[in-house]
């Protein structure tokens, strides 16, 4: 699936990139294994302000989704972040080695919760797995994820159905979900996430708005090469 990302501020208005997400299945002896990879960039006309070059890569057993990699290599302006974890469930355990441009490079070894822990990449599809269909206002999920290699409690709410209007001119029927925001780099405190999900089996991302330090980001679903995209409402 890929995606256009607008980026707004004040009257400020513009294309800015585009993010792609990919999903392989592995079969690794009586295991399915989901090897999952989304990659994010600015457009070239735009990275002599501020150039973006990121990547998640991750692998999880299917259908619980229970990670079992997981590898963020961002870049952004002049900031760059490295994270990589392995999850051992043998030993309960998380391996990370985690480096940036503001600390030198770290390996180390904690104790996973007993909570399932997510990946900030696996949740995204875990979430997908949130049967809406008789889901009402106010419903929730809580993911545990970890990230920047910390644990934390993120709740998921259900706000109910909307229309929205797509870049391409149509309308859709979509869910929307809210979910709550790690303040720090990206997001300040007590801001949300919404998803707009296509009321369908499917439930495809079909929008995501985000609020970010400065301004706020629109993604847009534009092209789903093996998926049908979904059907519009009428006027």
């Amino acid at each position: 699936m890929e995606y256009s990302v607008h980026y707004h501020w004040g009257l400020l208005w513009m294309e800015a990139g585009v993010v792609t997400f990919q999903v392989d299945t592995i079969q690794q002896k009586d295991l399915v294994i989901l090897q999952m990879q989304s990659k994010g960039k600015s457009l070239p006309k735009y990275d002599w302000l501020f150039k973006v070059r990121d990547t998640f890569s991750s692998k999880a057993i299917f259908p619980g989704m229970d990670p079992l990699y997981f590898k963020r290599a961002n870049y952004e302006g002049k900031q760059w972040v490295r994270n990589e974890y392995i999850f051992d469930r043998k030993d309960g355990v998380l391996i990370r080695d985690m480096e940036s441009n503001n600390s030198v490079r770290r390996i180390d070894t904690i104790v996973l919760p007993k909570e399932q822990i997510l990946d900030i990449q696996t949740a995204v599809y875990y979430a997908r797995f949130w049967n809406l269909k008789n889901a009402k206002p106010g419903d929730q999920i809580l993911l545990n994820l970890v990230i920047s290699g910390s644990f934390y409690p993120i709740s998921m709410t259900y706000r109910g159905k909307e229309i929205v209007k797509h870049k391409n001119g149509k309308r859709y029927l979509c869910n929307r979900i809210s979910t709550e925001v790690v303040a720090g780099l990206i997001f300040n405190s007590n801001q949300e996430i919404n998803i707009f999900v296509t009321n369908d089996k499917k439930q495809l991302p079909l929008l995501v708005k985000a609020p970010i330090l400065i301004g706020f980001v629109e993604a847009y679903l534009y092209e789903t090469p093996d998926i049908k995209f979904p059907e519009c409402i009428a006027d």
